[in-house]
């Protein structure tokens, strides 16, 4: 990747993230990464995201789970492929949420790795659950930056 200017690797996975020619990377945006952990918000709108009952599309839901899942992966240092997705829609949602994506490796494998996500709404309800299996195509070394910057009120933050 070129031109990369992170100071934190969390900066480098948005700054990874901006590259991506899909058109709704420019709608979301990683809030958080940890060691086998992703969190991902979007922004929706009720034209490009929505069914005609203004409720968001199920491809949403699934495709941000899918997103934020594969960042998990990578988090630790791999780069992957889905496999095998599936989601369960527990809310409808309208146009114009922002949703919130959190996901986490259950299983780290040198050849496959599972991961599940959680999509909740902005009052923080949840509306989707999702699990994909992945495969790993290569391991890619993280630059050595840290995960986030230091609070100066809570040093035990890395």
């Amino acid at each position: 990747m070129e031109n990369l200017m992170a100071t934190t690797l969390l900066e480098y996975f948005n700054e990874l993230r901006n590259q991506n020619p899909f058109s709704w990377v420019k709608d979301s945006e990683i809030t958080a990464v940890e060691p086998g952990h992703a969190e991902m918000t979007l922004q929706t709108n009720d034209t490009e995201y929505c069914n005609f009952r203004g409720d968001l599309h199920g491809a949403v839901c699934i495709g941000l789970a899918d997103s934020v899942m594969g960042t998990a992966c990578f988090t630790l240092g791999k780069s992957v492929s889905t496999i095998d997705l599936n989601g369960n829609y527990v809310k409808a949602v309208k146009g114009g949420t922002v949703l919130r994506g959190v996901a986490n490796v259950e299983h780290n494998g040198k050849t496959t790795m599972v991961a599940t996500a959680r999509i909740y709404n902005e009052l923080g309800e949840l509306v989707h659950l999702a699990r994909g299996t992945f495969f790993v195509l290569e391991e890619k070394s993280l630059p050595e930056l840290p995960w986030r910057f230091i609070e100066e009120d809570n040093p035990d933050l890395v």
